[in-house]
């Protein structure tokens, strides 16, 4: 009896926990230049704070802020300038014996440190360049600047540890390493960064039916492998290293010596497309068995993919007894798209789960109507599809539309045999079991097609 896609979802998040202490065992460290994408193995925390002086936000004058409150388009300030500095310098102190009649500033780019006065005056603001006029003493070759308006406290200062603090997380444990937390961790010196390693998966396509890439089909009553191809790519996609084992065809004792042999290496999970229904040549289940398989399900309550089957299979190619025992298995259906939604919904969670990742929360999108939709008898809101409501169905769909206005329509011709539907969608709609109609302007979940 099929068990319901919540169930199964309970059940490999349940499976994935058990593993995930010999799949972290072996983590790596790896340049964050080339972390793109990988999996947080642990939390990293800033080790300083950032900036970690006060420096400049502009390209300008630094010069003390209570000198400038008289000033005017009529009665500008003057200061005179007694240097410059730019990022990279050290901090400039300006002398007591440099000072004159006049305020002082210093010429500062942005990035560089503020400089100091020993005098008294604190140099706590920086005046764009823009903002003044700059007057050369062609007799003392002094430069000098005039204020025309009050500066703030603080203006264009960029002060220390006003940015990321000591200890600031950048990276949560189990976060996918986008760009900007590689720009995070390089701004405070980090060069290397703990990551899981990526999951290792076997995919294997069965059927006496499947052609071997390159071979002509023509002459003959069989078809090309879509399902190997497809699984590998979309994994590879995901972060897994992916080895595509080929084809196996209906045949016990062969799909028996494949998978013995694919057990004795070192792989995360192992997937099959096809063989897993009830006709005579769906051999996985009775190979599996065999092999000493612990099912975890066979068949859930799912639309495209009912028969699909997840199972750990016992592992002997490590004698350490705390490293994994079991290889996890799936079994997915051989339509294209029904062994598509499986890997989505199925596979996908567990390889989140095993990483120390959640599954995707889905968007939300308005269903719009289909093109015939008008013959419906209700005009304003018209019934898009029925469901029997006592199964979760994923059907591909094309999602259109900006955030805040986001529109998702259902493709009609559906059927998990033909790709060219497939190709046309872009996401998703999970039809939540449950609910027996949609109509044009229901709110709907939906995923990314891979």
């Amino acid at each position: 009896m099929a068990i319901l896609y919540s169930e199964a979802l309970q059940l490999i998040q349940a499976e994935a926990q058990r593993q995930r202490d010999a799949f972290a065992a072996d983590g790596e460290h790896v340049p964050i230049s080339q972390a793109r994408n990988r999996i947080a193995r642990e939390t990293v925390t800033s080790p300083i704070a950032t900036p970690k002086f006060d420096t400049s936000a502009m390209d300008g004058y630094a010069l003390s802020s209570s000198a400038t409150q008289d000033a005017t388009i009529d009665g500008p300030v003057t200061f005179e300038v007694k240097g410059m500095i730019a990022a990279g310098d050290e901090p400039l102190r300006i002398a007591a014996d440099q000072q004159s009649g006049a305020p002082v500033c210093v010429e500062i780019m942005t990035g560089a440190p503020f400089p100091t006065s020993v005098s008294g005056d604190d140099l706590d603001c920086c005046v764009r360049h823009e903002d003044v006029a700059v007057i050369v003493d062609e007799t003392s070759n002094r430069r000098y600047i005039r204020v025309f308006k009050p500066a703030k406290t603080g203006q264009n200062r960029r002060f220390a540890g006003s940015d990321f603090k000591k200890s600031d997380v950048l990276v949560d444990a189990g976060e996918v390493i986008h760009p900007a937390h590689i720009l995070s961790m390089a701004s405070v010196g980090m060069t290397k960064i703990a990551v899981t390693r990526k999951p290792r998966v076997a995919v294997v396509s069965t059927g006496s039916e499947l052609l071997p890439p390159g071979l002509d089909q023509s002459p003959l009553h069989r078809i090309s492998d879509a399902n190997g191809p497809y699984l590998t790519a979309t994994l590879e996609s995901w972060g897994a290293a992916v080895d595509f084992l080929g084809i196996v065809h209906d045949h016990a004792e062969k799909l028996e010596q494949s998978l013995s042999s694919i057990l004795k290496k070192d792989y995360d999970v192992i997937i099959t497309s096809g063989a897993v229904s009830a006709g005579r040549c769906d051999l996985i289940p009775a190979v599996i068995r065999r092999l000493n398989a612990r099912v975890v399900f066979r068949k859930v309550a799912i639309r495209p993919g009912h028969p699909v089957l997840f199972a750990q299979i016992p592992d002997s190619s490590s004698n350490d007894q705390h490293l994994r025992s079991e290889t996890a298995f799936f079994g997915l259906p051989g339509n294209p798209v029904a062994s598509a939604a499986c890997l989505r919904f199925l596979v996908l969670p567990y390889l989140k789960y095993l990483q120390l990742q959640r599954p995707d929360d889905p968007s939300h999108a308005s269903l719009l109507p289909l093109d015939d939709a008008e013959t419906s008898t209700t005009k304003e809101h018209p019934v898009v599809s029925t469901f029997r409501g006592d199964m979760d169905v994923f059907r591909p769909a094309l999602v259109r539309g900006s955030s805040g206005h986001v529109q998702v329509k259902l493709i009609q011709d559906h059927s998990p045999g033909k790709i060219k539907p497939f190709l046309h969608s872009n996401c998703w709609i999970h039809i939540h079991r449950g609910v027996s109609e949609l109509r044009a302007g229901d709110i709907v979940d939906i995923y990314p097609s891979h």
